[in-house]
């Protein structure tokens, strides 16, 4: 009997009715509903999340049926859908038991291998477009009891970012042009200066790959024949190695960037920076040296947007594999490109937040060829990768510019070679190409800065001015929309209503420009106009509404906007006034400290090194330049606190008895390798004993698996002594070794009550049925709706022919259900035995009368 078939078992038939009269299956959910009621849970840990309008919620777990009848129970939102996701078995036995009967169409439990499909029937799309897609760990999820939780936990997590890329890029999104206003003042050289400027040379691109560090030796011996491009996440080895790169790439928007990629700043003037045109603000507006931009200045037509291009998508190293082709690189070599984990779980290059953090304990058993012929694991994102990867590969190829990855233990990818790096033949390229090449990026002089700047605030001051007519015809529209229908929701003044279509036309024809822009940027407002699941009833209320919505998604988009313009135009402002060697101080920290951009204090005294400045203003800088200092050294970052949840000990356990579910020998050892050298956790040994134990299994050594997990029961506090019991209970069934599977099943019963129908049958089966007779007793008081133990210790108790306590335990069934089949058998065949005990003691006392 295996740990699964326990697993199975004991979820099965072990119904529970608290005092608040809520049902559900032990197993799964323990003591979560002994002392409150599940709507007092329910309401503590989900509250209003789970009942918003217009979302799709997609749940883990169902707590035995009882969250989706807690939902039901609350009323469900309007436009809102639920999709409950149960491991197969558990379902069954969630549907066996009734608990999941008379739930509304808007709610649908189902399992692993089919929630997309009732995703999409409940359009999944078009909840991604109104970014109202909610994902939620159950209670029974949360303590994932059930191993299948936390795997199906892992494979939701990385479906939903995938879904959540692929919806998402197909209508842009707000937060790239909030990024695209801000940087506007510093968006002001292409990247089409640099096309085909190093034709016929080699380049490397350094991501952030595990392998990443193997390079450095080879790299620091070639470095001045190569051309080297580097991710701006990876600065913080290369300033360790002492590399530094010729180009530096970054595209992420995100806040998390400047975390992951601060250390760049470390690097010398000679480094150019390529970047998106909606990086995160903080990298590009304190950057020291030159810079070049992928994509369009502005998210309008405007003479502003010159002639670029926007690079491949969607991660920096796409884009920089693209850029390295449209500089006219004959080579491309790659390192630390991976896409793939290391055998131990390691995610990211020696010395990232990611390594530090340790192996990454959340992620499914996906593994992806390398290009030695071996298998290596890997995320749902970096497998999504690799797809694009090949494209953009087989694009870059077919001009005869060669692909080469150095690493033998990167993710094999056609159209890319693998050749290592001490076979690789270099030209030298000499210093002066390189520069030369460079110089082809303009020098920016204060005049060509002020005349930028200039440029810039004209146009958005343009732009804003009919942003905010538009916005001032929302709101009119907004008030002859709430007054044109009476109480009965009809239209009363159709003055109103012609006022109402002029308003559109003036929206439609003069703003047409901007008020597309508007929608661009306010789009999953608009979209909610045609909510996923409104009904086809057209009424003058649901027109009411519809514009009450279609005129607040306008005044909201152009109001945020204008918001967006007004900060760009002042921060624009600011940087003209830094031009200035007696510039307003007091509007220039302002701006500074709002922005973050601590280090434009230290900018500013370098490109003024001689002026005069108050003993105010020089500690005012000197604490800027503090701040930026702070923010380059320290350690407890958002990111890094982020990343170490990924490698926690309950998720550690949890793969552990995933991997020896699946039979994965190999992984398993990895596992054991990543975790002896994560540095991050104390107290190791019962988790390398669990291992040693299961992998001891699955290599057919019984014996030693059972002194691994002895030697686990012995410790103090092990977090595992469920585990080992089991597998100790499992291979004592297997060898027949009665007593001792007997002794781990009484210490298992200790533990949890779920245990005690084993240890019946156990006892039955040894011939000791005292103890068979309490289990089942033990077990019934504690899961009085538990008919199959019921019959069983009725069975029990014919079996040793104490046939009146097997009659009150079926009068007491049938009192509960008079057609109960199993028990109505069960009586006729006790009658039938008293029937034969009857005949039996007559016949031996006529014996004995004749006698």
């Amino acid at each position: 009997m295996t740990s699964t078939t326990f697993a199975q078992i004991s979820t099965a038939d072990t119904v529970k009715t608290n005092a608040f009269g809520d049902r559900y299956l032990y197993n799964l959910n323990r003591g979560s509903f002994d002392k409150v009621s599940a709507q007092v849970v329910f309401d503590a840990e989900f509250s209003k999340r789970l009942l918003q309008e217009d979302c799709l919620n997609i749940i883990i777990g169902t707590d035995s049926g009882l969250l989706p009848k807690y939902v039901q129970q609350q009323g469900i939102p309007s436009g809102s859908r639920y999709i409950f996701i149960e491991p197969e078995q558990v379902l069954a036995q969630l549907h066996q038991h009734q608990l999941l009967d008379d739930l509304p169409e808007e709610i649908i439990c189902t399992t692993p291998a089919l929630w997309e499909e009732h995703a999409h029937i409940f359009k999944i799309n078009e909840y991604f477009y109104i970014n109202s897609i909610q994902s939620f760990n159950a209670i029974c999820a949360q303590q994932a009891i059930i191993d299948d939780y936390a795997e199906l936990g892992w494979q939701l997590t990385e479906a939903l970012h995938i879904l959540h890329f692929r919806y998402n890029t197909t209508i842009g999104c707000e937060a790239f042009i909030s990024r695209q206003l801000e940087n506007i003042a510093e968006n002001i050289l292409p990247v089409t200066y640099l096309a085909n400027a190093y034709q016929n040379k080699t380049v490397i691109i350094l991501a952030g790959g595990p392998s990443l560090t193997t390079v450095f030796p080879w790299l620091l011996e070639n470095r001045h024949k190569l051309v080297v491009f580097s991710v701006s996440r990876i600065s913080r080895q290369l300033i360790s190695a002492g590399i530094e790169p010729d180009f530096v790439f970054s595209v992420d928007p995100q806040d998390v960037n400047i975390n992951v990629s601060r250390e760049m700043f470390l690097f010398s003037e000679q480094t150019v920076f390529i970047n998106s045109y909606h990086v995160q603000p903080g990298l590009i507006n304190q950057w020291h040296g030159q810079s070049l931009y992928l994509g369009t200045r502005l998210p309008w037509q405007s003479d502003l947007n010159i002639a670029n291009i926007e690079g491949t998508g969607p991660t920096v190293t796409n884009s920089a594999l693209s850029m390295a082709h449209y500089f006219g690189f004959s080579k491309i070599l790659l390192a630390g490109f991976d896409l793939c984990f290391t055998k131990e779980g390691i995610t990211h290059a020696q010395g990232s937040d990611e390594q530090l953090a340790g192996p990454k304990y959340n992620s499914t058993p996906l593994q992806v060829e390398i290009y030695n012929g071996e298998y290596r694991p890997t995320g749902q994102d970096y497998h999504a990768a690799l797809l694009t990867l090949e494209k953009q590969a087989e694009q870059i190829s077919s001009s005869r510019c060669e692909i080469i990855n150095l690493a033998p233990t990167a993710a094999k990818v056609e159209h890319i070679s693998h050749i290592p790096c001490t076979e690789i033949t270099l030209p030298d390229i000499h210093d002066n190409h390189i520069s030369s090449v460079k110089q082809r990026i303009p020098q920016l002089t204060d005049d060509l800065l002020n005349a930028h700047y200039q440029a810039v605030i004209d146009e958005l001051e343009k732009t804003n001015f009919q942003i905010k007519a538009i916005a001032k015809l929302a709101k009119k529209a907004l008030v002859i929309n709430e007054r044109m229908y009476n109480a009965e929701g009809r239209i009363e003044n159709y003055k109103d209503k012609r006022e109402l279509d002029s308003i559109e036309k003036q929206l439609k024809r003069k703003y047409r420009k901007h008020s597309k822009l508007v929608k661009n940027f306010g789009i999953r407002q608009f979209i909610k106009i045609n909510s996923p699941h409104d009904s086809d009833n057209w009424d003058a209320e649901k027109a009411k509404k519809l514009g009450t919505i279609y005129y607040q998604a306008y005044q909201s988009g152009a109001t945020k906007l204008s918001a967006l313009i007004d900060s760009a135009i002042a921060r624009t402002q600011i940087r003209r006034e830094e031009l200035k060697a007696e510039p307003d101080f007091s509007r220039l920290l302002a701006q500074w400290d709002q922005d973050k951009s601590y280090h434009r204090a230290t900018l500013w005294l370098q490109k003024h090194p001689h002026a005069s400045i108050s003993e105010q203003t020089a500690l005012a800088l000197q604490a800027f330049q503090d701040q930026f200092n702070q923010v380059i050294t320290t350690q407890d970052t958002a990111f890094k606190s982020k990343v170490v949840k990924n490698s926690t000990l309950p998720l550690l356990k949890s793969k552990i008895k995933l991997l020896f579910k699946h039979r994965k020998i190999d992984e398993l050892k990895n596992l054991k390798l990543g975790f002896i050298n994560d540095s991050n956790h104390d107290n190791k040994e019962p988790y390398l004993l669990l291992i040693e134990g299961y992998l001891a299994e699955l290599e057919n050594d019984t014996e030693a698996a059972l002194v691994h997990y002895n030697h686990t029961l012995n410790l103090d506090q092990s977090p595992l002594l469920e585990e080992a019991l089991l597998r100790i209970a499992s291979i004592s069934l297997e060898q027949q070794n009665q007593q001792n599977a007997l002794l781990a099943m009484d210490c298992l019963t200790q533990l949890s009550p779920v245990y005690l129908p084993y240890q019946a049958e156990l006892a039955r089966v040894t011939g000791d049925y005292l103890l068979a007779i309490d289990s089942y007793n033990a077990y019934i008081n504690f899961f009085p709706e538990n008919i199959l133990s019921k019959l069983k210790l009725t069975s029990l108790y014919i079996d040793m022919k104490v046939y009146d306590a097997a009659e009150l335990m079926l009068e007491h069934m049938l009192q509960t259900d008079p057609n109960f089949k199993s028990a109505v058998d069960l009586k006729n065949q006790l009658a039938v035995i008293k029937q034969e005990k009857s005949k039996s003691a007559d016949f031996e006392s006529v014996k004995l009368t004749n006698f």
